[in-house]
């Protein structure tokens, strides 16, 4: 590909024009070095303009921070680039044209090292959880290596790069239960023995058959977990949501989300169909649709942000219309800390993306553009400041 198809592609994704196969040919050329440098070279001279005019301009830098923000904040290497990006996140986080004056004034004035760092400066979190087995004896799989962990009567139980996999034989014994749960700062990935594939979000668990028998598939979660199940027409997939409510899936992906501390479960699908029950009451959802269930008649929702809702699973923080409660909640759960109010801390709404790859300073050091403030104290509390 020569360059100005690359910028032809650039163009039309600002545009909002490109096809799902242009989009992931586009984020594929992102990982030569020679592109990425042509969208530096975009990037610095679409911030840098003196005016900004009309709405399908705005339009265009609104797309272009999106997806720097939310696409290659992760692939991208050089320092140079880190602080252009992290000072384009700051930018996006604020509201109006004022924002992109705001970002060239940093940009005309980048510091010779890195962002600074707080004194007590906390990591993101990462990949890991703890395996719990049929006689409770645990495993910490973050500090395992690849290879068999556990055999749990007749099923073997691997981690292969990350990833706990269920080697079931066929015709396996007695029906036990082992479970995976995440702890603040940790998320993970498993395949049950059925095929499913699931995907754990921070402060979540999962409790499952070493093999499934009889006439469903019933798991039970709490917290937040995507799912990707393997098709047994003859076997329904169940999971059960914290003692109060159940989904029956009738096609493939989807997103429950079940902190204990959030108002409500919601359960997006993504593919195919599910069917939420709770208390007497059931509905099916059309992929786009999210089911909310907060103690009264399910809430259907048919224009979801899906991009939001799958956010953790794609190694990023959503901000879109997210107060500050909402969006220290994330934070509580992804750097494992303990978030203190003080007295007269504005109520505050947010937009845009971020990295889970991100320093807590870092991540702070942007919210701090929208007139909050923090500090962070020994103990890992985050004590926000009006």
């Amino acid at each position: 590909m020569n360059n100005s198809e690359f910028y032809s592609l650039l163009d039309r994704y600002l545009t909002g024009d490109l096809s799902v196969e242009e989009k992931e040919r586009f984020t594929v050329l992102l990982n030569d070095d020679h592109y990425r440098a042509l969208l530096e070279a975009s990037m610095e001279e679409t911030f840098m303009e003196d005016t900004f005019t009309g709405d399908e301009t705005e339009d265009r830098r609104e797309r272009l921070n999106s997806f720097i923000l939310g696409r290659i904040q992760h692939q991208v290497r050089t320092t140079r680039i880190r602080r252009l990006l992290a000072y384009a996140a700051a930018a996006v986080l604020l509201i109006g044209t004022s924002i992109f004056y705001l970002l060239k004034n940093r940009l005309d004035h980048l510091p010779s090292t890195h962002l600074p760092v707080a004194q007590n400066d906390v990591a993101p979190g990462g990949s890991g959880a703890v395996l719990t087995l049929a006689d409770g004896s645990q495993i910490q799989l973050d500090s395992t290596g690849n290879g068999v962990v556990a055999n749990q009567t007749g099923a073997r139980v691997v981690l292969q790069k990350g990833q706990l996999v269920y080697d079931a034989a066929p015709g396996a014994g007695e029906i036990v239960y082992n479970s995976v749960s995440t702890p603040n700062g940790r998320q993970f990935r498993l395949k049950l023995p059925d095929g499913t594939t699931v995907w754990l979000n921070a402060a979540s668990a999962i409790r499952y058959p070493v093999a499934f028998k009889g006439k469903e598939r019933l798991v039970e979660i709490t917290g937040e977990a995507y799912f990707e199940v393997a098709q047994h027409t003859n076997m329904p997939f169940k999971v059960k949501i914290n003692e109060t409510s159940t989904v029956e899936v009738l096609g493939t992906h989807f997103n429950i989300n079940a902190y204990k501390d959030e108002p409500g479960v919601a359960t997006t699908l993504l593919e195919g169909a599910v069917r939420v029950r709770y208390a007497d009451e059931t509905a099916t959802l059309k992929p786009g649709e999210q089911a909310l269930m907060t103690g009264g008649p399910i809430k259907i929702t048919t224009a979801v942000n899906i991009d939001k809702v799958m956010a953790w699973k794609n190694g990023l923080f959503n901000f879109d219309g997210a107060s500050l409660q909402q969006v220290m909640k994330q934070l509580e759960r992804w750097y494992n800390i303990e978030v203190v109010y003080e007295k007269g801390v504005p109520d505050l709404r947010f937009g845009g993306e971020l990295s889970r790859n991100l320093k807590l300073s870092e991540i702070l050091n942007t919210l701090e553009d929208v007139h909050v403030h923090f500090r962070i104290e020994n103990d890992r509390k985050l004590i926000v400041m009006p």
